[in-house]
């Protein structure tokens, strides 16, 4: 885990699930590598040029979610770390968390991805799209939270 979230973990509190991003969020970024490389080869090689120019950006936000996402279940709380240059970083106690559930596409569902949304009191809100193993990480957390209620 990085050390931005080990300083929000106090001592007495155990991880229970830290989750990452899946490797899909790669997928549209070498697509259009892929239709640079046709583009340059059949085409011209400027517009192949320009196709991998304009690929970068989503390339580049490809690398940040998935070196810089995180969710992270503690027996308090749920963290949830996206971003690199405007990092936005959620957390929200156990105790005001009213619902969590799963969006799983079909391919979601097949290759192992989902997005985790935990719904606070009031407004707050956690989501967290392209999480690996989605479901392991809402089974624990409404595990944690019937030990709350306990």
């Amino acid at each position: 885990m990085i050390e931005s979230l080990k300083s929000l973990i106090k001592d007495d509190e155990h991880v229970i699930n830290h989750s990452r991003v899946h490797w899909i969020v790669f997928v549209a970024p070498i697509t259009y590598l892929i239709l640079s490389i046709i583009a340059a080869i059949f085409f011209h090689p400027l517009m192949g040029g320009a196709i991998l120019f304009m690929a970068l950006y989503p390339a580049y936000n490809a690398v940040i979610s998935y070196i810089m996402t995180h969710l992270v279940l503690t027996d308090q709380k749920v963290l949830a770390q996206v971003g690199f240059l405007t990092r936005d970083l959620t957390q929200m106690k156990l105790e005001r968390i009213e619902n969590a559930y799963l969006e799983e596409p079909i391919i979601g569902r097949y290759l192992g991805y989902s997005t985790v949304i935990a719904s606070g009191v009031g407004s707050g809100q956690i989501a967290v799209p392209y999480v690996t193993g989605g479901d392991v990480f809402i089974k624990q957390l409404e595990s944690e939270l019937e030990k709350q209620k306990d």
